[in-house]
């Protein structure tokens, strides 16, 4: 949602990006020293994405 209020609605945020020596995606909203910790509690990093049912995390690769 945050990224549709700053850019719009667009296939994939602009500031999600690959990050290629961790071997997975980064987020510059929620990296943004000024805004960062806001932005990671709106977008609720840290909470759930290693929940054992969500069965994507097996299948992490780049997608272009």
């Amino acid at each position: 949602m945050e990224s549709h209020i700053l850019y719009g609605y667009q296939k994939r945020c602009p500031d999600l990006y690959w990050d290629e020596t961790a071997g997975h995606y980064r987020c510059r909203l929620a990296e943004d020293p000024a805004k960062g910790e806001r932005m990671r509690a709106l977008l609720g990093i840290g909470h759930g994405c290693c929940a054992p049912l969500n069965g994507w995390r097996g299948d992490v690769r780049r997608r272009d």
